[in-house]
């Protein structure tokens, strides 16, 4: 039989062959670098004590929604885990100093892990909005005795090379796993008295539906779809956040497949749910195992999407504190210069050159970074100047309406972000910057920005920085998952 059990988010445990496979393991509950993002949802009961042997573990990619160095470390350094052959040097050599051997997950390859076949493919990233997962191998894996399948190309598209080949690895259609990737920004918007503008769930919804139907035109019906993906809640002061950032909860998905797609299977994977295929055909879904399970509906975070919810009036920084030291000011400045020298030819670069200044309302036309220094409106603006390949500093009284677009953040934050102390989702997607642009359509500037600035293969050696702060804070981690071998 072919088992494939949900951890949580996007992680899963593989069995089959005889062998065992974990995938993008998350084995704490906290989400995000350092725990800074939030709580994993829906929360768990999860007994590690427990928890199989593993043959070996694959990491997609190293964004911290994957690749989670708290999980790492309860790990028998005896596993052997593939890392993405085209990731950072941070989290390769993260691996190898923790003591594990590193193989090199390589696309379009076949890699051969006990009774599991992991076949992976090259996706494309050369249009602009397919995101940042440079790294990523979308994969299908098998059991050497032909009970079933599970595809999965994680963040991206599936690549056509992958469609294409599905019916010659799986004859028999088994598991496709979709990642529920969509999320609102709305609520960073700063200076917003108005609610945010209504999300289209009709056209979220629409889109994962053609996804679906371009797999079961390549390769039939699967046996089950398992939607995965945005597997975290916020908590105390922002879990405001909860109703403002998850437009389309996986259940909703699920339900629009089953509409249209009876011979599927359709679910949205908790964890412990334990989907078993034999013989190329679906046997069952188990809801828990004695490992995992999730905890009862009744303690789960009320996460229900509310149309036009209002920004809360303030947010603490993310690093905890609002000064910065002299090391601090040392990061910010060299972190400046250095995203404005990554700036120059760039797409923001480009929109700056092209605007009219006489078409921006009056407004000046370059982009602002307005850094807080205290809860009672002490703060610096930075305007960015082309000419000066730097970003230098202005009067503003109000930044969010004399510029005509521009980031708010702590000044701490954005110093631990260059200096490898906040990794960027939890300065960038979790509630903790403010953001406006008056001219979106012209302009494109947006947390994105500093997120891609801060991406393991631009800045590995600020990456490999924050990945021994988080060892180092860690401490003495006793690894409980087993080696099989």
């Amino acid at each position: 039989m072919l088992r494939a059990t949900f951890l949580g988010h996007q992680g899963w445990l593989l069995r089959g062959g005889g062998s065992a496979l974990l995938v993008d393991p998350l084995l704490t509950s906290s989400f995000g670098h350092g725990g800074l993002v939030g709580e994993l949802y829906p929360p768990r009961a999860l007994d590690l004590a427990g928890f199989p042997a593993i043959d070996a573990v694959v990491i997609s990619h190293e964004h911290d929604d994957h690749f989670d160095v708290p999980s790492l470390l309860r790990l028998d350094r005896r596993i052997p885990i593939y890392f993405p052959a085209r990731g950072s040097i941070a989290g390769r050599g993260l691996l190898r100093g923790l003591g594990f051997e590193v193989r090199p997950l390589a696309p379009a390859a076949e890699h051969s892990i006990g009774g599991l076949r992991l076949r992976t493919f090259v996706a494309d990233h050369r249009g602009a909005e397919l995101g940042d997962e440079w790294e990523v191998a979308p994969f299908v894996v098998r059991d050497i005795d032909g009970h079933g399948s599970f595809a999965s190309s994680v963040d991206v598209p599936p690549p056509p090379a992958m469609l294409a080949a599905l019916g010659d690895l799986a004859p028999r259609p088994g598991i496709w796993c979709y990642a529920n990737n969509f999320s609102s920004a709305a609520h960073q918007r700063l200076g917003a008295t108005s609610a945010a503008p209504a999300s289209d769930a009709v056209s979220l919804a629409s889109a994962f539906l053609r996804r679906y139907a371009a797999v079961e035109r390549l390769w039939g019906a699967p046996a089950v779809a398992a939607i995965v993906g945005a597997g975290w809640s916020f908590a105390d002061a922002r879990a405001w956040l909860n109703h403002a950032v998850f437009p389309l909860e996986n259940d909703v998905l699920a339900d629009s497949l089953a509409a249209v797609a009876p011979r599927t299977r359709a679910v949205a994977a908790r964890p412990g749910a334990t989907i078993t295929l034999a013989r190329g055909e679906h046997v069952g879904i188990e809801g828990s195992q004695p490992f995992l399970a999730a905890l009862p509906r009744e303690r789960w975070p009320d996460r229900g999407y509310r149309e036009g919810i209002a920004p809360a009036p303030d947010y603490a920084p993310a690093t905890g504190r609002g000064d910065v030291d002299t090391a601090g000011e040392g990061a910010l400045r060299e972190g400046l210069a250095a995203l404005a020298g990554w700036l120059y030819g760039g797409p923001l670069f480009r929109a700056l050159y092209s605007l009219d200044p006489g078409d921006c309302g009056g407004r000046r036309p370059t982009v602002a970074l307005r850094l807080r220094a205290d809860r009672e409106g002490g703060a610096r603006t930075l305007a960015y100047d082309p000419a000066a390949c730097a970003f230098v500093p202005v009067e503003a009284a109000a930044a969010h309406e004399e510029f005509i677009a521009g980031i708010e953040c702590w000044a701490r934050d954005l110093a631990g972000l260059f200096a490898g102390e906040l990794g960027p989702t939890a300065l960038c997607y979790a509630g903790r910057l403010r953001v406006w642009n008056h001219a979106p359509a012209r302009v494109p500037f947006a947390p994105h920005l500093l997120w891609m600035f801060a991406h393991p293969l631009r800045r590995p050696e600020a990456m490999a920085r924050l990945y021994r702060r988080l060892v180092a804070a860690a401490g003495e981690v006793a690894p409980v998952i087993r080696f099989a071998g």
